[in-house]
């Protein structure tokens, strides 16, 4: 991925070409990218409504697999009831991971439509 555009610094990273949108973003949240991490936390809290801040630790959690395997098994062995919340929660938040793409996807094709937009008639 190029990390400059014609412009300087980007807020995220430009996918070349050959890379959809919704690959760069799965990508991203592949790496954890903070960015991305965030709106997938908001998107996540107004579908499941539970706060961002927990949604945004689950996702870091679950970002590494024997990570949240391992936290989960901890929890579990001291509160087996929230380890099985905890664990519907993952399994929705997972769930809710190509809606985000898609939608987060849309709204960028939107935002440069946008830029694009307002470059033309400047011109």
């Amino acid at each position: 991925m190029k990390h400059y555009g014609p412009i300087g610094r980007r807020e995220q990273p430009c996918p070349d070409d050959s890379v959809s949108i919704e690959e760069a973003i799965h990508e991203q949240l592949d790496e954890l990218e903070p960015s991305i991490v965030a709106a997938y936390a908001e998107f996540v809290a107004d579908k499941v409504e539970v706060p961002v801040e927990m949604a945004a630790s689950l996702i870091l959690e679950m970002g590494v697999r024997w990570r949240w395997e391992s936290t989960q098994a901890a929890i579990g062995q001291r509160n087996p009831w929230l380890a099985l919340a905890l664990s519907e929660l993952v399994t929705s938040i997972h769930e809710l991971k190509d809606a985000f793409i898609e939608n987060h996807a849309a709204q960028l094709r939107s935002k440069a439509e946008q830029i694009e937009q307002s470059k033309q008639e400047a011109a």
